[in-house]
């Protein structure tokens, strides 16, 4: 269900991929090397995030239009891919069996990777298309909103690099302003949170080894030590708010954190 839609979506991000670079190092021979990797990175990112919004919408209608069903996990079939240098990776992708309204059994194949804690025999949930029930999906979030997921995070990291060159790049032209003195007060709010983001980032490490799941352990404490970046950001933005791109590092930093911890946690089903 929506497979052609997603491979358009993906073509027009490879292709992004590939016009982005080529537009910053024109740019960037003319108007110099920070312009070329901010256009460079801003083609890319903004063409993943804009991808990334069109499957959702198409995803969210589709299975708004949809029935759910209880199946059963019958099998796991080997998928194989090759990468650009010829080397193969094999993945195992989940196969399902449900009963459509009219009785009948139809099979539905899962993502690769997915469900890999579900045993034979047991039961998986499935959302179909009535008037179609060969118009399958696993109802799990790697198999509904998985490619979403993916298109956003290629979408968003490139972003935000290139936000960080416009940034340096307005800095450079406005030129820098003397840095003001912390007031003995000011002084004080931001040492107190700074110990409070250094507790929270610290504390991601500690739950990263905690729990017997090891996948949602990993999430947590990835979400955590993101957290506490982004309260470090917000520290360091107090006023007088330290320059540009150290704060923009920690937001990346941070967000890179909590996109991937939410990620394994989801995924963790």
């Amino acid at each position: 269900m929506d497979e052609a839609l997603i491979n358009r979506a993906l073509l027009a991000f490879f292709g992004a991929c590939l016009l982005g670079p080529l537009s910053g190092a024109l740019l960037g021979w003319r108007k110099g090397f920070e312009s070329g990797i901010a256009l460079g990175c801003l083609v890319i990112g903004l063409t993943g995030l804009a991808m990334a919004g069109w499957v959702a919408m198409h995803r969210y209608a589709s299975i708004a239009g949809t029935e759910p069903a209880q199946g059963r996990l019958v099998d796991f079939v080997e998928e194989t891919s090759k990468d650009a240098k010829g080397r193969r990776t094999t993945t195992l992708a989940p196969l399902v069996e449900f009963a459509g309204p009219d009785g009948r059994l139809h099979q539905v194949k899962g993502l690769g990777g997915s469900r890999r804690e579900v045993g034979i025999g047991e039961a998986v949930e499935v959302r179909y298309r009535s008037a179609d029930p060969s118009q399958a999906l696993v109802a799990d979030f790697q198999n509904l909103w998985g490619p979403v997921l993916a298109l956003g995070i290629f979408g968003l990291f490139p972003t935000l690099f290139g936000l960080f060159f416009v940034g340096v790049l307005r800095g450079g032209r406005s030129g820098r302003a003397a840095p003001r003195e912390a007031t003995p007060a000011q002084q004080k709010r931001r040492t107190a949170l700074t110990v409070v983001a250094n507790v929270v980032f610290l504390g991601g490490f500690v739950i990263t080894f905690l729990g017997e799941d090891v996948a949602r352990s990993l999430g947590a404490g990835f979400m955590t030590i993101g957290g506490g970046a982004l309260l470090h950001f917000v520290a360091q933005s107090l006023p007088p708010a330290a320059s540009f791109q150290p704060r923009f590092i920690l937001v990346i930093v941070g967000l890179g954190f909590v996109v991937f911890g939410a990620s394994a946690w989801v995924l963790a089903g």
